[in-house]
């Protein structure tokens, strides 16, 4: 039988639930091995990764056909947000009235640290001139690192990750929180559409019939293309 493989793109917030779909698979009969995905490469059968990404990628012809979306503990559907915290130097209390913060960005391919983040600030009517230099570095927990050693102002972390590193941290919950966004579809859940078709049956049937799990369509993030063509380089 060949061993399907199994990546998972996203921080650690998140992984955990992707660990468990990997003893799921494994416990019903499908030979399957998970891991850490390059973000440059989604080539895989099974795909846990940002809605931005994953619809950028199919775009642009990969081969994944998104099944579901995962409900990340304390919530009661598939969404997530994202949750805007400022250094302890920086004296704002609201983005309308900031000028010129440094952000910290984890990658410009995300859309909890970066797109939905400028989706949020337009909606909100905050200035452009509310963040000036980016800060790029690499991942969510880094951005929070970077907060909070005064290298950058502010950063838009995913929910997930600030709520994991705050229970491993309880002294993240000191950290001052500007605003949460409204809420997005949760990451996608994707599988390669060139699996055959029993092999993909399967998957469906086992990920979508779990607790953590609800369908989703790739349709379900055509929106972020739109902010993404629409607002490239805002603010």
């Amino acid at each position: 039988m060949t061993r399907l493989r199994a990546t998972t793109h996203l921080a650690d917030g998140a992984n955990q639930l992707f660990d468990s779909w990997i003893d799921t698979l494994s416990s019903a009969g499908l030979a399957i091995d998970g891991a850490t995905g390059d973000d440059t490469s989604l080539d895989a059968d099974v795909v846990f990764a940002c809605g931005l990404l994953t619809a950028l990628r199919h775009q642009q012809g990969h081969r994944l056909r998104v099944i579901g979306a995962p409900i990340f503990d304390g919530e009661t559907a598939p969404v997530y947000r994202s949750v805007i915290i400022a250094s302890p130097n920086v004296d704002v209390d609201d983005l309308a009235d900031a000028s010129n913060l440094r952000l910290a960005i984890n990658e410009y391919d995300s859309w909890s640290g970066w797109h939905g983040l400028k989706e949020h600030l337009r909606a909100t009517e905050v200035p452009s001139t509310a963040i000036g230099a980016h800060v790029l570095t690499g991942g969510h927990v880094d951005s929070i690192t970077a907060v909070l050693e005064g290298r950058a102002d502010v950063a838009s972390i995913d929910h997930s990750v600030w709520n994991a590193r705050c229970e491993a941290d309880p002294t993240l919950q000191d950290v001052r929180i500007l605003a949460r966004t409204r809420d997005w579809p949760a990451p996608p859940i994707s599988i390669r559409s060139t699996l055959p078709d029993q092999t993909q049956q399967e998957l469906v049937q086992t990920l979508v019939a779990l607790d953590s799990v609800r369908p989703a369509h790739l349709s379900d993030y055509a929106f972020m293309l739109t902010e993404v063509e629409e607002y490239p380089t805002w603010p």
